[in-house]
C-alpha cells in the first residue's frame, strides 16, 4: 500500500488554533502521516521568494501606514495586517506552500489549510479551508473601517481560493452567510463545524459565582477593539446600588484609573481559568470579532456572559436565555446589560447554567475534529 501523506498548511499559532486542528487531523486520520508546513518560514531572509518580494512590499507597506497612520501602540500589529493583505504576499505564501507540497504530490491524499491569506490548491489534490472569517465578512460590521479593506487584486486571489477549494470548513454561521451572500460560493461547500475552546481542561459541570459576586471580567490582548473603554467607561456608569461590583481587567494593561478596577494585565495561559473562577459577569464588547472563543470559555466556566450584538455571538447566545447581549457601540446598552445581571442575580445564576449547556459538547475540539472527517472523507478518491 502507498504512503498517504495530508499537508497541513497554516500560519504561526492562530490564536491557538492550529494546535487544535493539528491534533485532530493526526487523531482521526491515524493512517496517514501529517506534514505541517508553517509559513512563517517564508518571512526568513533565507527564502529567495520574499527577498524577492520585498522592496514592492516595502514600498505598498509604507503607502498604506501613511495614508492612515495608526496609533503609537499598534503600529507593529498594523503594519502585521496590512502586510498580510498584500498581493504579493498572497503569491509568495502560496508559492512557497505549493513548493512543499509538490515534493510529495504523488502521496498526498489532501490538503487543509487555516486562514485565507494564501491559496495553497494542487490540480488534481482535494483542498480543504478552515477558517473563522473572510476578508468581506468584515462588512457585517457597523464600525468597519473600508480604507482597511485589501486591494482588488487581493480579494479576487481570495474569492479564487473560496473557487479551488472542495470545502470551506466556517466556525460560524455569520462568516457561512457571507461566503454565499458575498462571494456567490456553492452552499454545498461551505460547511459550519464549529470550533473549540481553547482550554487546558474543559470543565464538566456549570459553577456559577455566588449570589453576592459582583465581579466583571474582561479578558483581551487588544484593548480598544475589543471594546476596553467602553466597558471601563460603562461600569463607571452603574448605578449607586452598585457601587461595591468589582471589575478585572485580564490580558492587557491598559492605564485606567477607576475605582474597584483591578488590571492583571497578561497571564499565562493556565492561570486564566482562576479569575474565570472569581467572576460572575463576563464582558468585552468588541466592536469587530471573527469568533469569540473567550465567551465560549467564560459559558464553559459557568459564568454569566454580556456581549454584543454581532457576528458569531448571536450563533450561540440567545438574549436572556443564555447570556445578555447589547449594542457594543452605545455605553449605555452595556451599562443596562451589566445592570441587568447585577440586579437579578438568581436570573443570572440561570443565565450561567443554560449558557454553560449551550456551549458544552458542540464547541469542543473533539467534536470538531469528527466534523472535520465527515467533510472530508466523501471529497476523497475512492482507492
Amino acid at each position: 500500500m502507498r504512503k498517504r501523506v495530508i499537508c497541513f498548511v497554516k500560519f504561526s499559532r492562530f490564536s491557538g488554533t492550529n494546535a487544535h486542528v493539528e491534533e485532530q487531523l493526526r487523531r482521526n486520520f491515524p493512517d496517514a502521516e501529517l506534514d505541517v508546513i508553517d509559513l512563517r518560514r517564508f518571512f526568513t531572509f533565507q527564502s529567495a521568494s520574499f527577498l524577492r518580494t520585498l522592496p514592492t512590499i516595502t514600498a505598498q507597506l509604507c503607502v498604506k501606514l501613511l495614508r492612515a497612520p495608526p496609533p503609537a501602540d499598534t503600529l507593529r500589529d498594523s503594519a502585521v495586517h496590512h502586510l498580510l493583505r498584500m498581493p504579493a504576499i498572497f503569491d509568495g505564501l502560496s508559492r512557497y506552500a505549493i513548493a512543499r507540497i509538490l515534493r510529495r504530490r504523488a502521496e498526498t491524499v489532501f490538503t487543509i489549510q487555516t486562514m485565507s491569506l494564501w491559496n495553497c490548491a494542487v490540480e488534481g489534490i482535494a483542498h480543504f479551508v478552515y477558517t473563522d472569517s473572510a476578508m468581506l465578512t468584515n462588512l457585517y460590521y457597523r464600525n468597519f473601517p473600508f480604507e482597511s479593506l485589501p486591494s482588488a487584486a487581493w480579494l479576487a486571489r481570495e474569492r479564487k481560493l473560496y473557487s479551488d477549494a472542495c470545502r470551506i470548513f466556517v466556525m460560524s454561521a455569520h462568516v457561512r452567510r457571507s461566503l454565499l451572500d458575498l462571494y456567490g460560493c456553492d452552499e454545498r461547500k461551505v460547511k459550519k463545524i464549529l470550533v473549540g475552546a481553547n482550554l487546558m481542561s474543559v470543565p464538566t459541570a456549570p459553577k456559577p459565582g455566588g449570589l453576592a459576586n459582583k465581579t466583571i471580567l474582561f479578558v483581551g490582548v487588544e484593548w480598544k477593539r475589543k471594546g476596553g473603554p467602553e466597558l471601563v467607561e460603562a461600569f463607571r456608569r452603574l448605578p449607586e446600588r452598585h457601587q461595591d461590583a468589582r471589575l478585572i481587567i485580564l490580558g492587557v494593561a491598559p492605564d485606567v484609573r477607576v475605582p474597584r478596577c483591578e488590571i492583571v494585565g497578561p497571564v499565562p495561559a493556565d492561570r486564566v481559568p482562576d479569575y474565570y473562577r472569581q467572576a460572575a459577569i463576563f464582558c468585552m464588547p468588541t466592536h469587530i470579532e471573527p469568533f469569540g472563543i473567550v465567551f465560549v470559555e467564560a459559558m464553559l466556566h459557568g459564568v454569566a456572559v454580556a456581549a454584543p450584538r454581532l457576528g458569531a455571538m448571536q450563533d450561540y447566545i440567545e438574549d436572556r436565555v443564555a447570556g445578555v447581549l447589547f449594542d457594543p457601540d452605545n455605553v449605555d446598552d452595556i451599562a443596562s446589560a451589566l445592570c441587568y445581571l447585577l440586579d437579578n442575580p438568581r436570573n443570572r445564576q440561570e443565565i450561567a447554567v443554560r449558557g454553560f449547556h449551550a456551549v458544552h459538547g458542540n464547541y469542543d475540539w473533539d467534536a470538531v475534529g469528527r466534523r472535520l472527517r465527515a467533510e472530508i472523507d466523501p471529497c476523497l478518491p475512492r482507492e
